[in-house]
């Protein structure tokens, strides 16, 4: 028995066969021709890179398929399916004017507590807004609600990603009347909300005939590729800590909270269960990795080698990783990065394991702040270093635990949503190396932290000279 499973992403489309214990059988991508416009995308285009995906990948014995993808979108699509123009991209900023010709009202009827977060420009409404249905029967958030409806015939989204619309009630994962009312929506066009787990159905003999598969096997519905990602990580359990280290980053804390008061983080619904995931986003994570590695002219496979070499004894080296700002655990868009506590006699390698440390230092300030203080698990690119994840172990003072498969994370995620469906267990496989914090280091991280802290209050006052 074995789960495949879709990830449409932004610019490639992932399949993936997991085995029923979640160990990864075989994986391949398939990319998107160019956009015809920017922060839009042919449907159809996510369709085709399924189809020729599917056609690397062993097939025999895919019992069933699960989804991942995009939220926040606009995809359109008439009663039989067919997209009446290309997607809306979650980035399509079209809905500004929309979402300021409304923003006084939706803070008259308090919005902000029926979503569980602040409206927004990028979210679905108001890019629905700004273009109008146009013949559409159907308004998906989801590219995996698009592909669930080219799969089963049947138009449905999951609560994460209805999360992103500004339309659903956080409270009851519905569409809000009041707000669609407000906004003057035609509740028809709004599809169902099902959880991750719902097997939306049996895949249609004509999609089995384009991809290969046994029709009538269950598609499962599957969520949004952020909430797909923290699950994916392991964290379900309220007070676990999914950390995402890719180009930027993101720390996603899981709460049992259900009430409507905002917090200052992105919230979506956890996938399975009644909680939510707060989501704060990191500007430069793998980025601030990059740069130092371009700056201090280093191959990955050296930068390596040198933060290993530097972390058997680190000195006091410290790094800002403001590149572009931050966004989390406060706002400051003017502030920029910089090294200091450097002395003559740092390397290359000690300069290297100042920034990972310094992304470290920047991540633990979320996790305090948002106030999750159960476990922690480790995901993206930068999760595959041998050095980064122990030091995000000795400076969280927590376990950290990172997948076997970091970079399959939402995909991750959405075999989880199926194994739920199908009643399996979640194997060993899925679950990967765990890092200790190590004693001998905390003395030092507790002086490093301190030093990060008042040079970052140092670093705000200097880009406002």
């Amino acid at each position: 028995m074995s789960i495949l499973v879709l990830d449409c992403g932004s610019s490639a489309l992932k399949a993936t066969v997991f085995a029923d214990d979640g160990a990864v059988i075989a994986t391949t991508d398939a990319g998107y021709p160019e956009q015809r416009a920017p922060h839009r995308r042919a449907p159809e285009d996510w369709w085709r890179a399924a189809v020729e995906a599917l056609g690397r990948l062993p097939r025999d014995g895919v019992t069933a398929l699960s989804l991942t993808g995009m939220m926040e979108n606009l995809i359109a699509v008439d009663a039989v399916g067919t997209p009446v123009r290309d997607a809306a991209l979650y980035s399509d900023p079209i809905g500004t004017e929309a979402f300021e010709a409304v923003v006084a009202r939706l803070a008259a009827a308090d919005a902000t507590a029926i979503l569980g977060n602040a409206p927004r420009p990028l979210m679905t409404a108001f890019k629905l807004l700004a273009l109008g249905p146009k013949g559409a029967e159907w308004v998906l958030p989801g590219s995996k609600d698009y592909l669930a409806l080219r799969l089963t015939g049947v138009a449905a989204t999951d609560p994460s990603c209805a999360s992103t619309t500004g339309l659903m009630d956080i409270g009851t994962r519905d569409w809000s009347a009041e707000l669609v009312e407000l906004l003057d929506i035609d509740r028809g066009l709004l599809p169902p909300i099902l959880a991750a787990e719902t097997v939306l159905g049996g895949l249609t003999a004509e999609a089995a005939t384009a991809l290969g598969l046994p029709a009538g096997i269950p598609v499962i519905n599957g969520c949004g590729d952020a909430a797909a990602t923290t699950i994916g990580s392991g964290a379900e359990q309220p007070d676990e800590v999914s950390i995402y280290l890719g180009t930027s980053g993101w720390v996603a804390g899981v709460t049992a909270l259900t009430e409507r008061t905002p917090r200052p983080y992105y919230r979506l619904s956890h996938p399975l269960h009644g909680g939510l995931i707060e989501v704060a986003p990191i500007f430069s994570a793998g980025a601030a990795a990059q740069w130092a590695r371009d700056t201090l002219s280093l191959t990955l496979s050296e930068a390596e080698r040198l933060a290993d070499e530097a972390d058997a004894a680190p000195g006091g080296a410290l790094f800002l990783p403001y590149l572009n700002g931050e966004r989390t655990p406060f706002v400051d868009l003017e502030l920029r990065a910089g090294f200091a506590n450097v002395a003559a006699s740092d390397s290359a390698a000690a300069l290297y394991y100042a920034a990972l440390e310094g992304v470290a230092f920047a991540i633990a300030a979320n996790v305090r702040a948002m106030g999750a203080v159960g476990p922690v698990y480790l995901v993206g690119g930068g999760a595959q270093s041998a050095v980064w994840p122990q030091i995000m172990a000795d400076v969280l003072g927590r376990e950290v635990t990172v997948p076997q498969y970091p970079v399959l994370a939402a995909s991750l995620g959405a075999y989880r949503a199926a194994a739920k469906a199908l009643g399996l267990t979640v194997g060993a496989a899925a679950r990967g190396r765990v890092f200790l914090p190590r004693a001998d280091r905390a003395e030092r991280i507790a002086r490093q932290q301190q030093r990060f802290e008042r040079a970052t209050v140092m670093l705000r006052e200097l880009a406002r000279v």
